[in-house]
C-alpha cells in the first residue's frame, strides 16, 4: 500500500488561542481522562470475577450485562449533537465521571437477590468499561482533544489523550493485584471510586469560553455537505468495519480471563498481567501512531490495526498455555492503540472539525454497538464450543472487518488530516 504524504492545507484558521489557558484546559482534559479510565484497571482483569465469584452471575448473566452496557452506551450519540450545538463538552464529562464515583461507591453494597437484582445491573451497566459513562467521557474526552490541537495535528493531539488510558489502567491493575491478595476483588472498589471522585475535579478545571472558532476541516467535510450523512458511502463502509472490529474484540475481554483461569488453571493473581502486557503495547503505539497519521494519513493504520485484531483472535483459540495467552497480548494492544488514534483521526478528517463531537460519538457508538452484539453472539456459542471454539468464529468476523477496511474504506482526501484551529 503506497504511502502518500499528507501536507497541511493553506485553509486559514482561527486566531491561535492562549497558550496558558489550552496547557491548563489540556491539564484538566487529561486528568480527568487518566483518572477516569482507571476503573478500567478494575473492569478488565476483575469485574468479571466479581460479578461470578461474589455476586453470583453466570458466564452467559455476564455477557448479558455487557451487551446491556454497550448499549446503553449509544446515549453518547445524542449527547455528541448536543455538544456541537453548544459548543461545549465540560458538562457532559463532568456529569459522567461523577455517575463513575457514584456507581463504583455503591457497587459493593447491592446484592443479588429480589428486585435488587435490577438495581445491581444498572449499576454494573453505569461502571461498565463500554457502558454510558465511560463510553461518553471517551467520546467528549476525543472532541475536547480535537478542539484544543493544532493546525495539522489532529492526530498526534488524539495520540497524546489516548496514552493516558493504558498507563491509568496499568497502574489500576497493578495495585489492585497486590490488593486483591490482601483484601479480595471487592475490596479494590472503595480505591477506584476515590479515583473517579478524582476524575470529576480535574475535569472541573476545564476553562471553556464558548464554541471554538474552527471552521470545517479542508477537504474533510463528508459528501452531501450539511445534509444527511447517509449520502457518504465511504463513511458507512467504515462504521461497518469499526462494528465488525468490535463485534469481534469484545468478547475476550469478558471471557478472557475465565479462560485463562478455568481452561489453562493460571492463578488469579495473574490476570492483571494479561492486561498489563496489552496496555503497555497500546502506550507505547499511539503517540506515534498519532504522528503518523498526520503524515501519511490513517488508512495504512486502519489496515494494521484490523489485521492485529484478526491475528490475536487466531492465535488465542490455538493457545495451551498461559504464557501464550500473555504474548499475544501484545497484538491486542497494538490493534486497539491502532483503533483509538486512527479512527477517530479517519472519521474527524471525513466531517470536519466543526462536526467533532459528531466524529467522536460515531467512532464511539460503533465500538459500544459491536460491543453488545459480540458478547451477545459468543454468549450464544460459549457453551457449545468453549472459549477456544469462540474465539475461533470471532476471528472469521475479524478477517471480513479487515478485508472491508483494505477495499470498501478509502484514504482521506490530501489536507484532510488538518484541523482548522483550537482553543
Amino acid at each position: 500500500m503506497e504511502l502518500e504524504r499528507l501536507e497541511p492545507s493553506d485553509a486559514a484558521g482561527p486566531a491561535v488561542p492562549d497558550p496558558a489557558r489550552s496547557r491548563w484546559n489540556r491539564f484538566g482534559l487529561h486528568g480527568a481522562y487518566f483518572l477516569g479510565m482507571s476503573g478500567i484497571g478494575f473492569c478488565l482483569p476483575y469485574l468479571p470475577l466479581y460479578l461470578k465469584d461474589v455476586k453470583g452471575f453466570s458466564d452467559r448473566g455476564i455477557a448479558v450485562v455487557w451487551v446491556l452496557s454497550a448499549v446503553a452506551g449509544l446515549v453518547q450519540f445524542p449527547i455528541g449533537l448536543w455538544s456541537d450545538r453548544a459548543g461545549a463538552r465540560k458538562p457532559f464529562l463532568v456529569g459522567s465521571l461523577a455517575l463513575l464515583a457514584g456507581a463504583a461507591l455503591l457497587l459493593p453494597s447491592a446484592t443479588g437477590g429480589g428486585a435488587e437484582w435490577a438495581w445491581l445491573v444498572l449499576l454494573v451497566v453505569l461502571f461498565a468499561e463500554n457502558g454510558p459513562c465511560r463510553a461518553t467521557v471517551e467520546s467528549m474526552a476525543g472532541a475536547e482533544a480535537t478542539r484544543l490541537a493544532p493546525p495539522g495535528g489532529v492526530g498526534a493531539a488524539l495520540g497524546a489523550l489516548r496514552f493516558w488510558r493504558p498507563v491509568a489502567i496499568v497502574l489500576t491493575a497493578l495495585a489492585g493485584g497486590a490488593l486483591a491478595e490482601e483484601r479480595g476483588v471487592g475490596g479494590l472498589l472503595g480505591p477506584v471510586a476515590a479515583l473517579q471522585g478524582l476524575a470529576v475535579v480535574a475535569a472541573l478545571l476545564i476553562r471553556e469560553g464558548g464554541r471554538a472558532g474552527a471552521g470545517p476541516v479542508a477537504g474533510g467535510t463528508a459528501p452531501g455537505g450539511d445534509g444527511s450523512l447517509l449520502k457518504d458511502p465511504g463513511l458507512w463502509a467504515f462504521v461497518g468495519a469499526m462494528v465488525l472490529f468490535h463485534v469481534a474484540n469484545a468478547p475476550p475481554g469478558a471471557f478472557l480471563g475465565l479462560f485463562l483461569k478455568h481452561d489453562l488453571g493460571a492463578p488469579a493473581r495473574h490476570l492483571p498481567y494479561l492486561f498489563v502486557v496489552s496496555m503497555v503495547a497500546w502506550a507505547a503505539c499511539v503517540r506515534p501512531v498519532g504522528r503518523l497519521a498526520d503524515r501519511f494519513g490513517p488508512k495504512p493504520l486502519l489496515v494494521a490495526g484490523w489485521a492485529a485484531m484478526t491475528a490475536r483472535l487466531v492465535a488465542l483459540a490455538l493457545a495451551r498455555e498461559g504464557w501464550q495467552v500473555l504474548a499475544v497480548q501484545v497484538l491486542d494492544g497494538l490493534a486497539q492503540g491502532l483503533f483509538a488514534v486512527a479512527a477517530a483521526a479517519w472519521v474527524t478528517a471525513r466531517l470536519g472539525a466543526t462536526r467533532a463531537g459528531r466524529a467522536q460519538v460515531l467512532v464511539g457508538c460503533s465500538l459500544v454497538f459491536g460491543s453488545a452484539v459480540g458478547p451477545a453472539v459468543a454468549a450464544l456459542v460459549v457453551a457449545d464450543l468453549g472459549y477456544r471454539g469462540t474465539f475461533g468464529v470471532l476471528a472469521g468476523g475479524g478477517a471480513a472487518a479487515t478485508l472491508v477496511v483494505a477495499f470498501l474504506v478509502p484514504a482521506p482526501r490530501r489536507g484532510a488530516v488538518q484541523k482548522g484551529g483550537g482553543k
